[in-house]
């Protein structure tokens, strides 16, 4: 999904690229593959943690074209007008102001520039996530999000227009994730916001939560053995 941002953005080569919430790279490391060697892509995160991950992978595929920085996404530290391109993906949601992080990313991107987004779509989404989210409210302890996680099209183009940009294109396509086992899914899950109710748990309960959730997804198993999780996502 980083990838196919970076394609719909149609990010300049040699362009200057902000990526806000890098995470481990997946925006980052695509957009500094286009923008090419003359180009520079600066990832920021609130975690120091992620950085050094997105460090690690940069380093291990051989890009330099790239600067990490520690930032707070809703105060970037940056001059207005500096980007040809600013994105952030499937992290909007995560923010305690939305309006105010998308307000930074229009405010640091040059006027005929482009913001891009990604985040998850509506319906229908693949039953893995319901599951886990059902047994973890079974078990008393669910962790709030600061927003939804799930947006249409339409309502994207409307947060997107409350703060000023125009010239908004939404399009919704589905990606088809596909996991080896459920043990590569359950690792997975431990980079999303499930891992904090989890993390609330006892070895004990953990142990227990873990092998229940994961006899429900060997149901959910194709004829290949693999998992198939298909997910929508908004691209704006």
């Amino acid at each position: 999904a980083g990838a196919r941002l970076v394609e719909l953005m149609e990010i300049p080569e040699a362009g200057r690229v902000l990526d806000v919430a890098t995470g481990i790279g997946a925006v980052l490391l695509p957009a500094a593959t286009r923008v090419g060697a003359k180009g520079r892509v600066i990832g920021i995160d609130f975690s120091d943690g992620m950085l050094q991950a997105a460090r690690g992978e940069a380093a291990a595929r051989g890009i330099a074209n790239v600067v990490l920085r520690q930032m707070n996404a809703e105060h970037l530290d940056f001059p207005d007008n500096t980007f040809d391109a600013v994105a952030c993906g499937f992290a909007l949601f995560l923010m305690p102001s939305m309006d105010s992080v998308l307000r930074e990313m229009q405010r640091v991107t040059k006027p005929a520039g482009r913001v891009g987004l990604t985040l998850w779509g509506k319906d229908p989404f693949d039953p893995a996530w319901k599951i886990i989210a059902e047994q973890v409210r079974a078990y008393g302890k669910e962790v709030r999000m600061p927003h939804k996680i799930a947006y249409a099209p339409a309502e994207t183009r409307g947060m997107l227009a409350n703060v000023g940009l125009s010239e908004i294109e939404t399009r919704e396509e589905k990606l088809d994730a596909q996991y080896a086992s459920e043990e590569e899914w359950w690792e997975f899950q431990m980079t999303t916001g499930v891992r904090a109710a989890i993390a609330q748990m006892d070895e004990a309960t953990r142990a227990r939560f873990k092998e229940e959730y994961l006899a429900k997804l060997r149901l959910l198993k194709r004829a290949d053995g693999s998992l198939h999780f298909p997910a929508p996502v908004v691209y704006a």
